[in-house]
């Protein structure tokens, strides 16, 4: 049986099959909005309304929502199943209002305040970072610390190798899992870092390593950072976690 929504004179059928699997989070409730530009400029606005993970109703707006998940392509085009890199991050953007904001953690990368981290002698290592259920899917990021400062964060395709000469080459390494929707609880304060990762994630480090970790997120200067970045829509943290799962409809639905 399908979902049939409806927005201004268009109307779409969106079906229930393949949501069975989503494991359906409670906090997966609210509504979605999203500004889809097509080749020629054009923009379609639409929105997604959800109740814990199940989706209720697909609808085609005659204006823009007050935010949106802003992406180029038709409004119904399936989520990307690969490993996204750089290049699918930068080619999404996030409206509020009129102002069009970077994909976190392209935000959290180009900020020019890391310099204002203290500097902790001995705090090097390098952080293999994944965040999962981000809106262009997981993410891979490459961080290096250096005495406490934080001179590279970048998003890759996969980790390489250090060698002799590379920042934090020798250093300890640590990978840790967290979800997209914490990862921006974290740098909003909601929830600390280990916090963030208890709920989905995971850890490959040695404890001491982590409570360095632990102990440099933790500095005022570090947070501060964090708390002037854009404070992201919430229902957008956790939309990429349910999104494999919808499906889009087919001529047969509408």
């Amino acid at each position: 049986m399908g979902l049939l929504a409806r927005g201004g004179q268009q109307s779409v059928r969106q079906q229930a099959g393949g949501q069975l699997a989503n494991p359906r989070p409670l906090y997966a409730t609210g509504i979605v909005h999203h500004d889809a530009i097509a080749e020629d400029g054009s923009i379609v606005h639409h929105h997604q309304r959800f109740e814990q993970g199940l989706l209720m109703e697909w609808v085609i707006d005659d204006s823009p929502g007050p935010w949106a998940l802003q992406r180029t392509g038709q409004p119904f085009d399936s989520f990307p199943s690969e490993l996204p890199g750089p290049s699918q991050a930068e080619a999404v953007r996030i409206r509020i209002g009129d102002e069009l904001l970077a994909l976190p953690p392209l935000d959290d990368i180009a900020s020019p305040r890391w310099d204002e981290l203290p500097d902790i002698p001995d705090a090097t290592a390098r952080l293999k970072f994944e965040l999962t259920g981000s809106p262009v899917g997981n993410l891979a990021l490459d961080i290096r610390y250096l005495n406490g400062k934080r001179p590279m964060c970048e998003i890759i395709n996969e980790w390489d190798d250090l060698s002799d000469g590379d920042l934090a080459y020798g250093a300890p390494e640590m990978h840790i899992v967290m979800t997209w929707r914490n990862y921006l609880r974290m740098r909003s304060g909601e929830v600390t870092a280990l916090e963030g990762i208890e709920e989905g994630g995971t850890t490959d480090a040695r404890w001491t390593h982590l409570l360095m970790l632990h102990g440099l997120l933790q500095e005022r200067e570090y947070m501060d950072v964090y708390g002037s970045l854009p404070l992201i829509p919430a229902e957008l943290g956790w939309w990429g976690e349910i999104a494999p799962f919808v499906s889009p409809p087919t001529e047969d639905d509408e």
